[in-house]
């Protein structure tokens, strides 16, 4: 089994470069608009000043081997005391853990005919956050209004489902507007050979065999009638062979044209989170000597968690603990985060390689 070296992990505030961790969690994913860390160090007491002068709140930013995974802010400072020894836990997030934690503000707090990235910008630019669109948005909305009391995140979440995107932000802080697809695979996981342990889960509780997206428009002079009392869009999950339909009443001024779209977002997804699994593996780097990057494509054998084919990566977390170095990956089949139709041959209860 390999044995990976520690990676040298810097946090850097106003310039002040902190490092020598003993425990470390840094944590992307393409299903959380945010990135997290947690830093801990404990030292045993000595004649110098503390080597931390931090504050909760700061502006920080993280660092692997000098390349910045995570621009933010420190959510937490955590330190103990015992009779020989000192700790101090640093948690914190990225900056668009603002978009997050905080209400959507906006007068009037509706817009019309306006397209999505435009009104994601408008909702994040008071946090000086930038949002930019890395795949197609789809035509305007018609018509979109703010909920009350919901937060930047969720009001920026459902306007992607329009048009089936991820909202995620990057190393520095900017927020992107994604459609995840499957790639060349960055690494071969292989059971016995560099997994080191698994989880997974083949549920099919939450799938059905057709999904049906009901929504409701408001005319104007170019739509009107039938066009807009009841769009409709349809989907279907061939690996799901009961009958199993499921209606879904769209949140959101619809069209015939995103409620398609809607609904192969929920085939898809359901499908995809329903044959996810954890799995461990040393190091936290691929094939290629790169930071496993949540969004990539990795192959994974291990017939004990029923897994032989392409995984996308959902979330990748970077751990130094009593383990060592490792890499905790949430993988899924790649369709769970796009709009990839589910194959034909697809099955509800493991994950195979398919031909084309």
């Amino acid at each position: 089994m390999l044995d990976p070296q520690p990676e040298a992990v810097t946090l850097t505030i106003a310039g002040q470069r902190h490092d020598g961790w003993k425990s470390i969690r840094i944590t992307r994913a393409i299903d959380s608009m945010c990135g997290e860390f947690q830093l801990g160090l404990a030292d045993r007491w000595a004649d110098q000043p503390s080597r931390f002068a931090l504050e909760a709140g700061a502006a920080c930013s993280v660092q692997v081997a000098g390349e910045t995974v995570l621009t933010g802010y420190i959510d937490q400072l955590l330190p103990t005391i015992e009779a020989e020894s000192h700790g101090i836990a640093i948690v914190g997030r990225d900056r668009a853990a603002d978009l997050v934690d905080c209400s959507a503000v906006h007068v009037p707090g509706s817009w019309k005919n306006i397209g999505i990235a435009a009104i994601a910008a408008e909702l994040a630019k008071p946090f000086g956050i930038s949002v930019v669109a890395k795949a197609p948005t789809g035509p305007a909305l018609r018509k979109f209004a703010l909920q009350q009391g919901e937060t930047v995140q969720a009001a920026i979440e459902r306007l992607c489902r329009f048009a089936g995107l991820l909202a995620v932000s990057t190393a520095d802080g900017t927020v992107e507007m994604v459609a995840p697809a499957e790639s060349a695979p960055v690494a071969a996981i292989v059971d016995g050979v560099n997994l080191l342990s698994g989880e997974a889960t083949h549920d099919v509780s939450q799938r059905f065999s057709t999904y049906i997206v009901k929504g409701q428009a408001s005319g104007d002079d170019h739509a009107n009638g039938k066009t807009v009392a009841q769009p409709t869009g349809r989907a279907t999950d061939p690996a799901v062979t009961r009958y199993r339909p499921l209606i879904v009443v769209a949140e959101e001024q619809s069209t015939t044209a995103n409620s398609a779209v809607r609904a192969r977002w929920e085939a898809s997804t359901r499908a995809g989170r329903g044959q996810s699994a954890v799995i461990v593996v040393p190091g936290w780097r691929d094939d290629a000597g790169r930071l496993f990057a949540a969004g990539s494509t990795v192959s994974v054998t291990s017939a004990r968690l029923f897994i032989d084919g392409m995984m996308l990566v959902q979330a990748v977390t970077f751990v130094l603990d009593e383990r060592g170095t490792v890499a905790e990956l949430v993988v899924t089949p790649p369709s769970a985060w796009s709009q990839l139709a589910i194959p034909e041959k697809a099955e509800a209860s493991r994950v195979r390689r398919h031909k084309p």
